[in-house]
C-alpha cells in the first residue's frame, strides 16, 4: 500500500448481536467468512470491531483474518467505552502501536466535558445520525483538531457499512503522535 492510500474503513461496528457468542472465542471461522463477506460485498477495505468495553472479540476476528484468510481485509480491534455523558470508541491501531480515540454519535446520551483525549469524532453515524448537530460537530472538530468520521455503529451484519471513512492509516496516526493527554 502506497504511503497516503486512503482506505474505506467502518471504524465502529459490533459483531456480538449477530452471532451472540457467550465469548470472544467461540467466534467461529464461518462467523468471520461472513463478516469478510459483508465487508467486501460493501467496497470496504476493513473494520474495526468495537464491541462495549471489551477488546477481545475485535482481537479475535482479526486473529482468524490473520490465520485462516490470509489479511483478506483489516480488522482494527477495539472499543466502545460507556462513561455517564459519553461513548466514545477505542482503537488498536495495527501500524503503529497507538491508540486511536474517537467521540462516538455526539450527543448521546450527552456532551463531553473535555475534548483533550479525543483524535476524531463522528459526523455521521448509521445508528444515531438523528440526533447528531453536524455543525456543532464541524465546531468542534475544528476547534480541537479532530478528525471527521462516518461510520455504521452496525449492530448486525446488513449494517456494516452503511457510512465508512475514507482516511489514510498516517492520518490516524498523526492524530495519535499529536496526542498531548494520553489515557491508556
Amino acid at each position: 500500500m502506497e504511503l497516503g492510500t486512503k482506505l474505506k474503513l467502518d471504524l465502529h461496528v459490533h459483531v456480538f448481536e449477530e452471532f451472540l457468542p457467550p465469548s470472544p472465542r467461540a467466534i467461529t471461522v464461518g462467523s468471520v467468512e461472513r463478516i469478510i463477506e459483508k465487508i467486501k460485498a460493501m467496497g470496504l477495505d476493513g473494520i474495526a470491531v468495537t464491541e462495549h468495553d471489551t477488546k477481545e472479540y475485535g482481537y479475535r476476528v482479526k486473529q482468524i483474518v490473520e490465520t485462516k484468510f490470509n489479511n483478506e481485509v483489516i480488522i482494527i480491534p477495539g472499543r466502545e467505552v460507556e462513561t455517564f455523558s459519553i461513548h466514545y470508541i477505542e482503537l488498536d491501531l495495527p501500524w503503529n502501536a497507538s491508540t486511536f480515540r474517537f467521540l462516538a454519535h455526539p450527543g448521546y446520551p450527552g456532551e463531553p466535558e473535555q475534548m483533550e483525549m479525543f483524535h476524531g469524532i463522528e459526523i455521521r453515524n448509521a445508528a444515531h445520525n438523528w440526533h447528531i448537530n453536524q455543525q456543532q460537530v464541524m465546531d468542534l472538530a475544528a476547534k480541537h483538531n479532530l478528525i471527521l468520521l462516518s461510520n455504521s455503529d452496525a449492530h448486525y451484519l446488513r449494517n456494516i457499512g452503511m457510512c465508512y471513512s475514507e482516511i489514510s492509516p498516517e492520518d490516524l496516526s498523526v492524530a495519535c503522535s499529536l496526542d498531548q493527554n494520553p489515557q491508556s
